[in-house]
């Protein structure tokens, strides 16, 4: 089986499963960054799943830059909401890093769906989620420049954790802060004099080109608790939960 199973959300874990039961109709490699795997308004031939870098996807506008939808990297499925809805790929998604991914065709996809009860609404949910979670970046596109480029680490350090839910220490993200900025929806140079600020705080830093380093991941909760939609990692019915993720024996 190309993947296995780890702990995700029940939506992820139902679809990686889904996904696994099958051999795959296709392996694409994508050996450099910014490798197309398909573009925008490309026919929905696949479901696809990233079995090693990392991808994005982008929804392209004839007003300006593309707009960032989302960063995804291995177990993460792409193209779900096309292949769903019978629907051309809704955004264009290119490598992030060299990636390779995994390809199921909308045929068997629908095979496995039929068979299993409660899948389609599994993976539903999964789009759902991630829907939600760029509704939140839209709602804060309208707040202070700061509020935004938070939410925009928020967002890259969730999914940190997801694939490292150990990490006790500093947490290093891997992206630059260009790509923080279009993810963020704010311009390259605001992004660089916040970041500098925060790193002058003493609660991250750069370590090198194209990462940056959350030293202080309690303060940094403390002052992203109020930005997202989804359940804080600080309320209260999730206290010991996130406990035990920052605090593992």
């Amino acid at each position: 089986m190309p993947f296995s199973r780890r702990e995700d959300s029940p939506s992820e874990k139902t679809v990686l499963e889904l996904l696994s039961r099958s051999t795959p109709d296709t392996v694409k490699d994508l050996p450099r960054k910014d490798d197309i795997l398909y573009f925008q308004g490309d026919e929905a031939l696949f479901l696809y799943a990233v079995s090693s870098g990392e991808v994005l996807t982008l929804l392209e506008s004839p007003f300006g830059d593309p707009v960032l939808w989302e960063i995804l990297d291995r177990y993460d499925a792409v193209g779900g909401f096309a292949i769903l809805l019978g629907c051309p790929y809704p955004a264009t998604c290119r490598a992030l890093t060299p990636a390779r991914v995994f390809g199921y065709s909308r045929q068997k996809v629908w095979d496995l769906l039929r068979n299993e009860p409660g899948l389609f609404e599994s993976l539903a949910k999964g789009i759902g989620d991630r829907f939600q979670s760029f509704l939140s970046r839209l709602v804060y596109a309208q707040k202070n420049l700061e509020d935004r480029v938070l939410l925009g680490l928020l967002y890259l350090y969730r999914k940190k954790i997801r694939s490292a839910p150990d990490t006790s220490g500093p947490v290093v993200l891997e992206i630059t802060r260009s790509l923080l900025a279009s993810l963020s929806f704010t311009t390259v140079e605001s992004t660089i004099r916040i970041t500098k600020k925060w790193e002058s705080e003493g609660w991250l830093d750069f370590p090198e080109r194209g990462l940056i380093r959350l030293l202080d991941i309690r303060h940094f909760l403390d002052r992203t608790s109020y930005l997202s939609m989804h359940e804080s990692p600080r309320a209260a019915r999730s206290q010991e939960k996130w406990d035990s993720r920052m605090n593992p024996m």
